[in-house]
């Protein structure tokens, strides 16, 4: 008989915290402003003793360490997450920022005490080049072959790991684990295939040959998403995806070179859209609202100013984000509540506004420092 994981967090209080986060994304009232703060593997892994290289090389080590570094968020951090199923929150097949360019030509590394990486980056340079990356098999090769294999072998001993909250049904989460169904969007890939220094450079000296290789990302990122619907029978087409690197581009350029792929990406999808842009995404916003449609940007940036993203989409958009996380990282629990607090003031009016960093809680932050954004919510975030 496998040993009951029970997590100390009633049933009530998390049905509680999905309605305040629900009414949110509504635009509605909730009793006060939600909190969930962005805290990865990097940072949960460590907490139930793995080593990180353990976690990436095994699927059952995946698999366990992801429920019980999830117990254990539950437990010490005041946060209105609500469940412990699906990507970020539960069993799915954590490969972080690499499956994508790992799966077109680029070798990722697996360190001892980090997460992975790409290396070898830059391998697209001519049209020669371009026509290797279209024949690629993307859906079956490298790491996305990897994910596949870590899925079905998580399913294979789900039943090991049981699962429980105060009050609720034993449930399993690796039963139906997820794959890494969002993508780190095709100008960031881009980034990974050329270089990034040849990538800007091509952006000026030779636009087609990058419209090019954003059109043959583009094609392979939908083909790999109607797979991973498939093959988890998902039963709406939402899609969460980030485009980090794109926003080091003037708005202009942005339109003219990856403004077409964004949107034959994001409207292969009718659910809720979620982007997540790093950075100072001032100039960016309008499109994102406008062209893009986004139902929320998560995870916005600490650079961004918050009167002009409060003008541009409050009231329109899902704005999650913005605190700053080397301030929650070396501040005092003081500073973290009055920079709340601001965030609080300007977004909260136009409802829709969801407190979290902007963008990852570093590892190493001190507890009581992240549930500082709690109590500032608590403090200044009541509607009623």
């Amino acid at each position: 008989m496998p040993d009951l994981i029970e997590i100390a967090v009633s049933v009530e209080e998390l049905a509680a915290r999905e309605e305040r986060v629900a009414r949110t994304k509504r635009f509605e009232e909730p009793d006060r402003v939600p909190v969930i703060p962005a805290i990865a593997h990097r940072f949960l892994v460590p907490q139930v003793g793995v080593r990180l290289h353990d976690y990436y090389a095994d699927p059952e080590t995946m698999l366990r360490t992801q429920i019980l570094a999830q117990k254990w968020l539950m437990e010490n951090i005041r946060t209105d997450a609500h469940s412990i199923t699906g990507a970020w929150v539960g069993a799915w097949t954590d490969f972080q920022n690499t499956f994508e360019s790992g799966s077109l030509g680029c070798r990722v590394v697996f360190p001892e005490d980090d997460i992975p990486w790409v290396s070898e980056i830059g391998w697209v340079k001519t049209d020669e080049d371009l026509a290797r990356l279209e024949a690629m098999d993307f859906v079956n090769g490298e790491i996305n072959a990897r994910q596949v294999a870590y899925r079905r072998a998580m399913m294979r001993v789900a039943e090991k790991y049981p699962v429980r909250f105060l009050g609720g049904e034993v449930f399993y989460p690796g039963a139906n684990p997820n794959l890494t169904h969002t993508s780190d969007g095709a100008f960031g890939i881009a980034g990974d295939l050329m270089g990034q220094t040849e990538l800007f450079l091509a952006c000026y000296e030779r636009p087609d040959f990058v419209r090019e290789l954003l059109r043959i990302i583009t094609d392979k990122l939908i083909a790999y998403l109607d797979f991973c619907w498939e093959e988890e029978q998902l039963p709406h087409r939402d899609f969460a995806w980030t485009d980090d690197l794109a926003v080091n581009l003037s708005a202009d350029m942005y339109r003219d070179l990856v403004l077409a792929e964004e949107k034959r990406l994001r409207f292969h999808f009718d659910g809720w859209l979620s982007l997540h842009m790093c950075g100072k995404a001032d100039h960016l916003l309008e499109i994102f609202r406008d062209d893009l449609r986004i139902c929320e940007l998560q995870g916005f940036g600490y650079q961004v100013d918050l009167d002009h993203i409060a003008a541009v989409m409050g009231g329109k958009v899902v704005l999650i984000g913005n605190i700053d996380p080397m301030l929650i990282y070396r501040g005092t629990p003081e500073q973290v509540r009055e920079a709340t607090r601001i965030a609080i003031e300007k977004l909260a009016p136009y409802r829709g506004y969801i407190v979290q960093d902007g963008s990852n809680i570093p590892p190493g932050t001190p507890v009581e420092n992240i549930n500082a954004l709690t109590e500032a919510a608590e403090l200044y975030g009541r509607y009623r």
